[in-house]
C-alpha cells in the first residue's frame, strides 16, 4: 500500500488476499485498483480539487469523508485500512449487516474511538488518532504506522 500511496494513486481497500503458504503467511495483497485515482499535483505539492467529490468505494469501508462526499486522499484510504484491520480482528463491523447510506455514517460517527476499539490493542486507536488528524495533501508518516502495528501484532 505504501508504494501505490506515494506513487500518488489513491486506491480502495476493500479487495485483499491474504497470504497462506510458508513464504507469505501473514502478508496482506491488495488484488483490485478499480477505483484508483491520481492525486492532484501542482509544482511537486498534492493540491485538494475544488469542486466536491462524490461517494466512491465500499459502504462498509468507506471513510466519513466518502460518505460527506468530500475529495478522497490518502488518510481517507488508511482510514478504510483501519476498518478493515477491525473487520479482521473481530470477524465483523458493526454496520457490516446494514445497506442504508445514512444509518451507516451515523453508525461510523458513534463508533469513532473507543466505542469501536475498546477491545483491540492500545495503537488501533493510536493509529485512528493519527489518521483523523491528517488532511487530504498530507503525507502519512507510513513508517509510524507500521511502527504501531508491529507493535500491536505482539
Amino acid at each position: 500500500m505504501c508504494y501505490t500511496a506515494k506513487k500518488q494513486c489513491i486506491e480502495t481497500l476493500n479487495h485483499f488476499a491474504i497470504g497462506n503458504s510458508q513464504n507469505n503467511i501473514g502478508r496482506f495483497y491488495l488484488v483490485d485498483f478499480g477505483l484508483c485515482k491520481k492525486l492532484n499535483e501542482h509544482d511537486g505539492v498534492i493540491v485538494k480539487p475544488q469542486c466536491k467529490g462524490c461517494f466512491r468505494g465500499s459502504l462498509t469501508y468507506a471513510s466519513l469523508n466518502a460518505h460527506q462526499q468530500i475529495e478522497l486522499g490518502r488518510n481517507d484510504d488508511l482510514m478504510s485500512l483501519l476498518y478493515i484491520l477491525v473487520e479482521f480482528y473481530n470477524g465483523t463491523l458493526p454496520w457490516s449487516e446494514c445497506e442504508d447510506m445514512d444509518k451507516i455514517e451515523k453508525m461510523k460517527k458513534f463508533y469513532c474511538g473507543q466505542h469501536l476499539l475498546k477491545h483491540h490493542p492500545r495503537q488501533f486507536l493510536e493509529i485512528e488518532s493519527y489518521i483523523l488528524s491528517l488532511d487530504y495533501d498530507i503525507d502519512p508518516n507510513y513508517e509510524l504506522l507500521t511502527s504501531l502495528l508491529q507493535q500491536a501484532a505482539l
